[in-house]
């Protein structure tokens, strides 16, 4: 069905209805909540937009309620006019009667329309606008992982290569005067000042 949605006009002030766009919010089925307990038993019904979120048990917990009404077992006492049994109500005695019965709908698909199918797609339905910007929620931490996982190889492919030179650079500290007896050979590394004694060694092997 097409909803409408109440807005005011800037120039005039008038109320004006034009259709709903997916952008707007769901408007209330009441007035306000004196009407919405007098058409419910005297129970307020909660937002629908954010039952997903707000109940315990989330997608399990709407199902089963939908799902679950029964008939009074024995011993239990009859519930109140206007009111139903269901054991996954807290109190048991919910003021909502069963919406939902095999084949109350009909799929464009030609899915079958068992209860448990139509309570499925009123759930996610209910999940979608309880996060209506979910996927785009993910999709941006998705590429702030790929971004910063991008970052991290690039920039330890620059301190291997860019940076290698001045890591492995070593700065050796001679007395005045003894400078000449490290550099001797014009290679500065750790193992300059052995020179002499790796030549001594090689002499002998020979």
């Amino acid at each position: 069905k097409q909803w409408y949605q109440r807005r005011v006009a800037i120039t005039a002030g008038n109320a004006i209805e034009r259709q709903g766009d997916i952008q707007d919010f769901m408007p209330a089925p009441y007035d306000n909540e004196i009407k919405a307990r007098l058409a419910n038993n005297g129970a307020h019904p909660p937002d629908l937009t954010l039952i997903n979120v707000a109940r315990e048990g989330n997608e399990d917990y709407l199902f089963s309620l939908l799902t679950g009404y029964e008939d009074v077992p024995p011993g239990q006492a009859e519930p109140a006019e206007g009111q139903a049994y269901n054991p996954y109500f807290h109190g048991y005695y919910i003021g909502m009667a069963q919406q939902l019965y095999n084949e109350s709908v009909d799929y464009e698909d030609g899915t079958i329309p068992y209860q448990s199918q139509i309570a499925k797609d009123i759930i996610q339905y209910l999940a979608w606008t309880a996060h209506p910007w979910m996927d785009e929620m993910s999709m941006y931490g998705m590429k702030a992982v790929a971004s910063a996982a991008a970052l991290v190889i690039i920039s330890y492919i620059a301190m291997r290569t860019r940076r290698n030179g001045i890591r492995s650079r070593q700065i050796h500290f001679t007395v005045p005067g003894h400078d000449k007896s490290i550099t001797k050979n014009g290679v500065v590394n750790n193992f300059t000042k052995y020179k002499e004694v790796d030549d001594s060694i090689a002499k002998m092997k020979r």
